[in-house]
């Protein structure tokens, strides 16, 4: 039944403004459930419309809330950009630059774990090779010894304890590990029917090992925080709130790969994304989800808010404004978090949208291809200087 009705209304509205009107249909229902709990007049209302009412009063109340539910509606479909903007911390004022600071640390602190990590990754994976071949050098000049007095050494149990644990290992760890175990291996022979030869050929095994479950490791953390640092933020321009920083990633990615400014190009990108159905009805319900959880955002706030004030002030409802005060911010949460999620997900699709399709917005708007991947960042910069800020530099258009 939901489906037809929402089939039947897609032919008047469009889907984005049925399904944009769900949350507020929830809340609207939801607060009529709250004045009908607090409200002994509009129990009585209900109760006359419902069972008192003249044939006329019937026809025409249900007339008019429908009529003003498609205005609120309507007026918060109007509103949505502004309110996912404040969200995004674009309407905070002089508040801008604090509120940024918190994200400038975390910011900082990202590029120094993305560093310490593209670090170890590399210098792991450059020593690899060399470290087994050094300790099989050892391992086979240490055949010739005639006895062995070897045990482990407490670092080596230390780095063996944080594997088990899926802790990091850095490079400088490893390295002392390994010249020691080369020393070691030197000096002792570890395939005698001893238990310390046996220990040390155990302990020789799991170190290469080890080795290997570093720089897995490493590799793992940097693809970790490099993916944070491309979705997450836009390069320095740092946003005052978390959703801030994930709308900006996507402009960021188009200037930093190609130079393109996305504001200046994406309406007219739109335009050749339209003819890839498949791809722009993907982006368009991925922006439609975004939507739908910045309202259910605000909705949950001004529900919380709203109630938490009036049901002291009206001495009801103990139990409902503990339900409320405890929950009601949980719900917002939950929605805000979840709406980062898909604000992501949404961002990766603008970014896969300048991937695939700048080069057709190139051809629609009959310019020459270039070459190579430098001469695109040239055209961009051109291109946005001719649009934006009137300037004559010349761009070859194609004659074909």
């Amino acid at each position: 039944m939901l489906g037809a009705l929402l089939d039947k209304l897609g032919s008047l509205f469009s889907k984005a403004f049925v399904l944009g009107s769900i949350p507020l249909l929830a809340f609207l229902f939801l607060h009529g459930l709250m004045v009908y709990r607090v409200s002994y007049r509009f129990q009585k209302f209900v109760m006359s419309y419902l069972f008192g009412a003249d044939m006329a009063r019937t026809a025409v109340l249900p007339f008019a809330m429908l009529l003003a539910v498609a205005i609120l509606i309507y007026v918060q479909s109007t509103l949505s950009v502004t309110l996912r903007e404040v969200l995004e911390g674009k309407h905070f004022g002089i508040l801008t630059n604090a509120l940024s600071q918190f994200y400038r640390d975390r910011l900082q602190k990202l590029e120094r774990s993305l560093t310490e990590a593209k670090r170890n990754r590399r210098t792991i994976r450059q020593s690899q090779q060399t470290w087994r071949e050094t300790m099989g050098t050892a391992y086979r000049g240490g055949q010739k010894q005639e006895a062995c007095a070897y045990a482990r050494p407490s670092a080596l149990q230390t780095l063996f304890d944080r594997r088990d644990g899926n802790q990091d290992i850095t490079f400088n760890e490893l390295n002392s590990s390994v010249e020691d175990m080369t020393k070691q291996l030197a000096e002792n022979n570890p395939e005698l029917d001893t238990k310390d030869s046996g220990q040390l050929d155990e302990d020789h095994g799991q170190l290469l090992h080890l080795i290997d479950y570093a720089a897995t490791k490493w590799e793992a953390r940097y693809v970790a925080y490099l993916a944070r640092y491309d979705f997450d933020y836009g390069g320095k321009d740092v946003a005052p709130t978390r959703m801030g920083n994930i709308s900006n990633a996507a402009g960021y990615y188009a200037a930093s790969r190609y130079s393109m400014n996305l504001e200046v190009f994406w309406t007219r990108l739109q335009k050749v994304l339209q003819a890839d159905t498949n791809f722009y009805t993907v982006l368009q319900e991925a922006k439609m989800q975004v939507d739908f959880l910045v309202a259910l955002v605000w909705l949950s706030l001004t529900f919380t808010l709203l109630w938490v004030v009036l049901l002291p002030a009206l001495g009801e409802g103990r139990d409902l404004f503990l339900i409320i005060a405890v929950f009601g911010p949980i719900l917002t949460y939950i929605c805000y978090r979840i709406a980062l999620q898909n604000y992501r997900v949404f961002s990766d699709l603008l970014r896969a949208s300048v991937d695939l399709y700048r080069l057709d917005l190139l051809k629609a708007l009959h310019i020459e291809l270039p070459a190579n991947a430098e001469q695109e960042r040239t055209l961009w910069e051109m291109l946005e200087r001719r649009l934006s800020y009137s300037d004559s530099t010349n761009v070859r258009l194609r004659t074909t």
